[in-house]
């Protein structure tokens, strides 16, 4: 039988102990709470206020604003020119994504093995990811720039005539796809060779034994113990590629024409150029929730692995 000394015990400590845990809890929110509002008064406010805007005719150069429900979004929907810039935001982003895997893998197991300079290569690598975008267009527009361009030059000594790259609709999307290929391969190839190095050796020396060629231990061994980290890498290129803007401003400022206008260049021009601020605002939001679509679609595939 507990007498009523020790049941006052028992109750002081567990209430000390009720009281230490919700107090650091407490605590903890204090601290975390001016982040908390510069995270609400930077992202979370913008966000609503531009999703308000986005159904009025907010207009720079107007100074009534009115409500005009959906009328933006479905004007997006019959605007050729913002259906033609999602194409080609869809063509460029599946051709760097595409190609930056299919190049970085491979440079990846090129590094995976031991040779002379491996990891002064290494570092080189990393030496395009470090250079902003703007100084990757000025270098891109020099080399594929139509009277002295360095690239035409080199395919002349192989007996090829180079393109006028900027000025043709189709180069100049190749154009900017190297550069962005040149800017981000990269990326695949630091994240690929992290995961190739942590694969036990013991598993591909097997495969190795029972005479399986490097081919098939890439196929059938490798890439499937890597396959979580390549959708991760594939996942965070394609959104990042759906946002560039950098390179194309620099290069080809959307054309020829609007060969390269992208959808973030689009709205760019509409908001800022055109001062129709509700309409990019609502383009904004149809591109968000096409980013979240391919973002969800990649998890899933993710989850599946």
């Amino acid at each position: 039988m507990m007498n009523k000394e020790t049941i006052g015990y028992q109750k002081y400590f567990v209430g000390k102990k009720w009281y230490d845990r919700n107090g650091e809890k407490v605590r903890q929110g204090l601290l975390l709470m001016p982040a908390m509002l510069i995270i609400l008064s930077l992202v979370i406010y913008p966000l609503i206020y531009s999703i308000s805007r986005s159904f009025t005719n907010f207009n720079l150069g107007m100074s009534e604003i009115h409500f005009v429900g959906i009328r933006n979004y479905i004007m997006a929907f019959k605007d050729i020119k913002f259906l033609q810039s999602l194409r080609t935001t869809i063509i460029f982003s599946t051709s760097t994504t595409i190609g930056g895997l299919v190049i970085g893998y491979g440079t990846a197991l090129l590094l995976q093995r031991n040779f002379i300079g491996r990891k002064v290569l290494t570092v080189l690598l990393i030496i395009p990811m470090m250079t902003t975008p703007i100084v990757v267009g000025i270098i891109w527009m020099l080399l594929f720039q139509p009277d002295y361009s360095v690239i035409n030059s080199l395919l002349s000594l192989i007996g090829i005539t180079g393109p006028q790259w900027l000025q043709n609709p189709i180069w100049a999307l190749v154009a900017v796809t190297v550069a962005d290929l040149w800017q981000w391969t990269p990326f695949f190839t630091i994240v690929l060779l992290s995961s190739l190095l942590n694969i036990p050796e013991d598993i591909v020396e097997a495969a190795k034994m029972d005479g399986a060629s490097n081919w098939k231990r890439i196929r059938y061994i490798i890439t499937p113990i890597i396959s979580p980290i390549i959708v991760i890498a594939v996942l965070i290129r394609l959104i990042d590629s759906f946002k560039v803007f950098e390179v194309v401003f620099v290069m080809t400022n959307g054309g020829p024409g609007n060969a390269t206008e992208v959808m973030s260049y689009y709205i760019y021009r509409t908001g800022l150029g055109y001062l129709n601020m509700s309409y990019s605002m609502a383009m904004s939001f149809i591109f968000l929730i096409i980013l979240i679509g391919s973002g969800t679609i990649l998890i899933r595939k993710l989850l599946r692995i």
